[in-house]
């Protein structure tokens, strides 16, 4: 309780005794009342003290902590609890250590701050790193302070002062640092900056290159009139005064020439400005001593192209957007203009025949969408005097002083026109003679056939006879090529496979063996120029006859009764041929299914068979080879290339 005396509160504390009676009743009480108004008033104090720690401690902006010395949390600020996202209940009591808000690089780091403040017993400040209730790091400013009873540590306060905003800023001020030095440094031109006094603040490698200095040797040492030359110095002085009284009174770009740490001088085209903020220029130098001499050549080419399309026999005409634009001499004498300014801005179109309208225009958009070069044709052009001029025309799409143009080149060929149609007709009287040529060889072997097989008839001996239709049957496989050439378009080749079953048929009826033997041919397509199938059809002819009269002897009656060929339970005579192409070499195989050539005769030194010999003979002449197989039956293979027209001889 408390009074009022003297107009001022005191608070008395009361104290009661009893006095009791002999047995032990209560007889009276007896009271005291000390003042304790002090120890009141210290611990209203106290409370109020307390109170105003807490409003400051909860309402702070920064995160504040009351650590034990076991590293349990004591008390933390109303901030810290939401920067971490947990309540004071889920924060108090728990170890720093086992709530894992700091990062684990960060861990040791707060564990040595603890220990030196527990050492030195004074505060320590450093940084530090935690995770936030967004699982974000923040960056803090820690104050890590000793708080004493008694002068004794019990405990230590901990303030963190959010430094995030700060360190993004300033990252982000780093990372723009970097950014731009990255693009001053890699802009592929020569830059620098460059102070109010002209001097050389900062150089990039490429200026480095260009100048043949090192930076150490630029920045801070060199200005920009080290590089000028003399008669260049007078306008860089004015340029760099108008801009320091006006900036946008000076050129912002221009070209001079700069000499570098070698002597060389370099046209460059100039970028000048102000960094804004500040007096310093950013300067761009970029090398246009490549593009200038480019632009000499390219002068100089183009008149050199004049000079070669003036002077061309060609006739050069350049077509953009539907009209002549440029023409050399040779095509407006081919053209027969007379007035050619007249034609100039007119198309080309008004030359062409009209049966090439068509033709032509689709060529011409066809370039101009593709800007492809098309193939020369040929074209007839129309003169205003209505001649007509033949003339080989190759077109080709490009660009010509920024526009889509055509270079059409064409050249007379109406001269050539002429000798080639002559020439054609020429050839064609001479192919006509050939073939009556070959007609009348054809007509005449087939007389020289007839009377050998009338002689034969005058004869008695078979013997002689058999030697009249040998004959008879080679001069056939004569007549039968000049019959095939004389039939055909090509008078250079015949087809050796048609030509062979022509012979073969022939030699089949002639001995009479059209129903007794079979005839295979096995052979891919070849064509035989006739030099090569005059002497293989003849070798064809004398083996295929030697078949005929020898590989089966019973079927003629001539040859001993074994019933080999006569049995219907043995197999047939056959006789097969087949001519097939390696690379340039030709394989002609003829063989039989016979009783086999005799053993005790050299077909290559036969003396007593005009017809081996005759082989043998054919074989040399084509510059080949034969071999017999005698494996089953009788098989010659013979193995040529085909011959030159010289080597007929």
């Amino acid at each position: 309780m408390s009074i009022m005396l003297n107009k001022e509160i005191i608070y008395p504390k009361m104290i009661y005794k009893a006095f009791k009676n002999c047995d032990d009743s209560v007889k009276y009480l007896k009271s005291f009342m000390k003042d304790i108004t002090e120890g009141k008033k210290a611990e209203k104090q106290l409370k109020e003290n307390e109170q105003r720690y807490k409003t400051i401690f909860n309402s702070s902006p920064d995160y504040m902590i009351i650590i034990g010395l076991d590293g349990n949390l004591i008390d933390v600020n109303k901030a810290a609890c939401e920067v971490v996202g947990l309540t004071w209940e889920e924060l108090v009591g728990k170890n720093f250590k086992e709530l894992k808000l700091l990062l684990d690089e960060e861990m040791s780091l707060h564990v040595d701050n603890i220990s030196h403040v527990l050492r030195e017993n004074k505060t320590k400040i450093g940084e530090s790193r935690f995770i936030d209730r967004n699982d974000e790091i923040r960056y803090v400013k820690t104050y890590l302070t000793p708080l004493k009873m008694n002068n004794e540590i019990f405990a230590l306060n901990v303030i963190c002062h959010d430094i995030s905003e700060s360190k993004k800023a300033e990252k982000a001020l780093k990372t723009s640092e970097l950014y731009y030095r990255t693009i001053f440094e890699n802009t592929g031109t020569a830059t620098l900056i460059i102070g109010e006094d002209i001097v050389i603040s900062l150089a990039n490698t490429e200026f480095e290159k260009f100048s043949g200095y090192s930076k150490e040797e630029l920045e801070g040492k060199k200005s920009l009139m080290d590089f000028a030359l003399e008669e260049d110095l007078e306008q860089l002085t004015n340029y760099h005064n108008l801009r320091g009284n006006d900036p946008d009174s000076a050129p912002k770009n221009y070209e001079i020439k700069l000499i570098n740490k070698q002597g060389d001088i370099r046209d460059v085209y100039v970028t000048i400005d102000l960094i804004p903020y500040t007096r310093d220029r950013v300067i761009s130098f970029l090398d246009i001593t490549e593009k200038k001499r480019s632009k000499r050549a390219l002068r100089e080419s183009e008149n050199h192209y004049r000079k070669l399309l003036e002077n061309s026999f060609d006739a050069v005409v350049i077509h953009s957007e539907g009209k002549i634009i440029s023409a050399n001499s040779a095509a407006i004498k081919l053209l027969g203009v007379k007035n050619p300014y007249k034609y100039f801005n007119k198309s080309l179109f008004n030359f062409v025949h009209p049966k090439y309208d068509e033709i032509v225009s689709k060529r011409v958009q066809n370039m101009l969408e593709k800007g492809e070069t098309v193939p020369p044709i040929e074209e007839k052009f129309v003169r205003p005097d209505g001649t007509i001029v033949y003339v080989e025309v190759l077109a080709t799409a490009f660009i010509y002083e920024g526009k889509k143009a055509i270079q059409v080149v064409f050249r007379d060929i109406s001269e050539r026109k002429k000798a080639v149609n002559d020439i054609k007709a020429s050839l064609k009287e001479k192919e006509t003679l050939l073939m009556e040529i070959h007609h009348r060889v054809k007509n005449n072997l087939q007389i020289i056939s007839s009377l050998l097989d009338l002689q034969a008839n005058y004869v008695d001996e078979q013997e002689a006879i058999n030697v009249l239709q040998e004959s008879q049957n080679r001069v056939k496989s004569m007549a039968i090529i000049h019959e095939m050439l004389y039939q055909s378009t090509d008078l250079t080749s015949i087809n050796f496979v048609s030509y062979i079953e022509n012979l073969v048929h022939d030699l089949f009826i002639s001995y009479g063996a059209k129903n007794n033997i079979e005839f295979f041919i096995k052979s891919e397509p070849v064509l035989l120029n006739i030099e090569t199938a005059v002497p293989c059809g003849l070798i064809v002819s004398e083996l295929v006859s030697n078949s005929l009269k020898y590989a089966f002897p019973t079927v003629y009656g001539r040859g001993p009764e074994n019933g080999k060929f006569s049995d219907s339970n043995h197999e047939p005579g056959k006789i097969s041929v087949s001519i097939n192409s390696y690379g340039e070499e030709f394989e002609l195989i003829i063989s039989d299914n016979g009783i086999g050539f005799p053993e005790n005769i050299d077909f290559k030194n036969v003396n007593s068979s005009l017809g081996l010999r005759l082989v043998n003979m054919l074989v040399n002449q084509l510059d080949g080879s034969i071999k017999l197989d005698k494996t089953e039956g009788t098989k010659f293979r013979i193995k040529f290339k085909e011959l030159e027209y010289n080597k007929r001889f």
